[in-house]
């Protein structure tokens, strides 16, 4: 009588666990890059309030820019700086040099005391125009 086998084998086994190695090892990475830019996107949040009362400041020809503002965020020549765990950010504003220009801000972007790489970086860590 033939004796009919039930179960898996040791190299099937093995096979399955090196793919979910390899996925794991592939997803990881992104999944790191996904939380830090998370964290510097709530960073930024943290300073958007302050941003607009600079812009308000700034067309109202304010002499200090950073009236009204938290002054543990905002410094004297209206440069914000946010945190949100470990992700710092820090954004400088280039006042346009006419009427109805725009105020473009330049956000520089730390996570752990490293500086941000491209992809931990959200969209609105490029450089941004007042109220985008």
């Amino acid at each position: 009588m033939k004796k009919n086998m039930q179960g898996f084998t040791l190299i099937e086994l093995m096979i399955v666990v090196a793919i979910i190695a390899i996925l794991a090892a592939i997803a990881l990475p992104a999944y790191r890059d996904y939380t830090i830019k998370a964290k510097i996107t709530n960073a930024i949040g943290s300073v958007a309030g302050e941003k607009i009362k600079v812009g308000e400041n700034y067309g109202a020809s304010e002499a200090d820019v950073c009236t009204g503002t938290l002054a543990t965020i905002c410094s004297g020549s209206g440069i914000l700086s946010g945190s949100y765990q470990d992700a710092t950010i820090t954004l400088q504003p280039v006042f346009p040099q006419n009427d109805g220009g725009r105020i473009i801000w330049h956000c520089t972007a730390t996570y752990d005391g490293t500086t941000a790489t491209a992809a931990q970086k959200p969209a609105a860590c490029n450089t941004t125009q007042a109220g985008e």
